[in-house]
């Protein structure tokens, strides 16, 4: 899944939207927790850099991670 998403996606992080340089610095995650219903498949898990995934935890989805990153400033996607 890791590589396959690495594909997709390239090296950025989905939460923040940072390039990273090497593949190392993205993690994989679900969108929706398992504790929460998500299940372990292609569909449901992202990259998430190290402090987005520490941030995101089982409490948000993607798109509550990505909320809160606007909102606190450490978003870097285009809006």
């Amino acid at each position: 899944m890791y590589e396959y998403l690495l594909d997709q996606d390239g090296q950025r992080c989905r939460g923040c939207e940072r390039v990273f340089d090497d593949p190392r610095y993205v993690e994989l995650d679900h969108n929706t927790a398992r504790s929460d219903g998500g299940i372990n498949h292609v569909t449901n898990r992202i990259l998430l850099c190290r402090p987005c995934n520490l941030a995101k935890s089982n409490q948000l989805t993607l798109s509550g991670l990505q909320r809160l990153n606007k909102k606190t400033g450490f978003w870097r996607g285009q809006e």
